[in-house]
């Protein structure tokens, strides 16, 4: 794929988890690249087919992720490896991109909310399969669905980003303990 297409996802990458869709436009990123917004219009005409080719690299990255853990054995071990994922955002003070999206979907067009959407519900599943495993295996117990646990963990470990940002750095792993410790039988 082209260097300066993806070179200009992954600095959208790190402006989105830094300050939101919205929060940043193509002249941050023609500054932080050093190329010109005409250079970035030519491979996303609009900011919304920036968002969407994000959205699209991300599902792609949340399949590569899926199949990493599926490779796990336990669901206590796939689970730890989600949170892992994370790591790079607690030490960046940055929030999940996914969620990031999300605070900005109802400025967003039609097609980029379907793509944020599909986006966070992919990310959802696969925790969800993860939380099924493990009841499935008796490695965890819960009231909820799969799913509602699934939303309740997603939350939790978020909104705990969300605080990280704001010099509360040991809350993530605390999240992630308290949410392991309250599924172990």
């Amino acid at each position: 794929m082209n260097t300066t297409y993806t070179t200009i996802l992954h600095h959208a990458d790190e402006l989105i988890q830094l300050n939101g869709f919205n929060g940043f436009s193509y002249a941050d990123l023609s500054k932080t690249l050093g190329i010109t917004k005409a250079s970035i219009h030519h491979h996303f005409p609009a900011k919304a087919d920036l968002g969407i080719a994000y959205c699209l690299q991300k599902c792609d990255a949340l399949a590569q992720l899926d199949l990493q853990l599926k490779a796990k054995k336990h669901a206590a071990e796939q689970l730890q490896g989600y949170f892992n994922i994370f790591e790079g955002c607690v030490q960046q003070q940055q929030m999940c991109g996914i969620y990031a999206m999300q605070t900005d979907l109802q400025l967003m067009s039609e097609p980029l909310q379907k793509q944020v959407n599909k986006l966070a519900d992919l990310e959802l599943q696969i925790l969800a399969r993860i939380l099924e495993l493990g009841a499935q295996s008796g490695e965890f117990k819960f009231k909820a669905t799969p799913y509602q646990q699934a939303v309740i963990i997603c939350c939790a470990i978020k909104g705990a980003l969300m605080l990280n940002r704001r010099q509360h750095q040991d809350l993530f792993k605390q999240t992630c303990d308290a949410c392991i410790n309250m599924l172990i039988v």
